[in-house]
């Protein structure tokens, strides 16, 4: 079995506390996008970013809610939307492979924005249990730094929540 992540990069605002503290940078990683393309930590610079993560397949379907969600109420313009699937490869299967399988479930068009990740050096630093069945949504400033995190499926106040942290952040 493997286990999905899913970042999407937008805009959040402040949300509940947790280990990594308000206002530090995204830890540094390097993943793949399905187009194939290798990205970085350094990638989410430069604008605010919003990152929802699948920590496993039965967080999946929020992570599905999220993103339309946050399609259709935050300003992609302003704010950068990025899929991450981390993906705990077991020993026989290949970051080809779960490529492969990922394309088969995102439309073409998200290719660029959806990435690969094969460690969980990030869900560490974040302090996202492997195995929850909650979706994590990290709202990142300009700079990388976390400004908000929010979990579970997209509620209106989860919603309100977001759209705040990112109103806080607009220059």
């Amino acid at each position: 079995m493997f286990k999905t992540f899913i970042v999407s990069v937008a805009l959040l605002g402040a949300s509940s506390a947790f280990a990594q503290t308000a206002a530090s940078p995204i830890p540094s990683f390097t993943a793949t996008a399905l187009s194939g393309k290798k990205v970085t930590a350094d990638k989410l610079i430069g604008q605010p970013t919003i990152l929802i993560v699948t920590p496993s397949k039965e967080a999946a379907e929020d992570t599905r809610l999220w993103a339309k969600a946050l399609r259709k109420n935050i300003d992609q313009q302003a704010i950068r939307v990025r899929d991450v699937l981390a993906i705990d490869l077991p020993f026989f299967m290949s970051e080809s492979d779960a490529i492969g399988r990922a394309k088969k479930k995102i439309p073409a068009r998200y290719y660029d924005q959806t990435w690969i990740l094969a460690e969980t050096d990030l869900e560490k630093a974040l302090n996202i249990p492997t195995n929850s069945r909650k979706a994590f949504v990290i709202v990142l400033d300009a700079e990388g730094k976390i400004v908000a995190r929010v979990e579970g499926e997209p509620t209106e106040a989860r919603l309100n929540e977001v759209q705040s942290a990112v109103q806080s952040i607009k220059p």
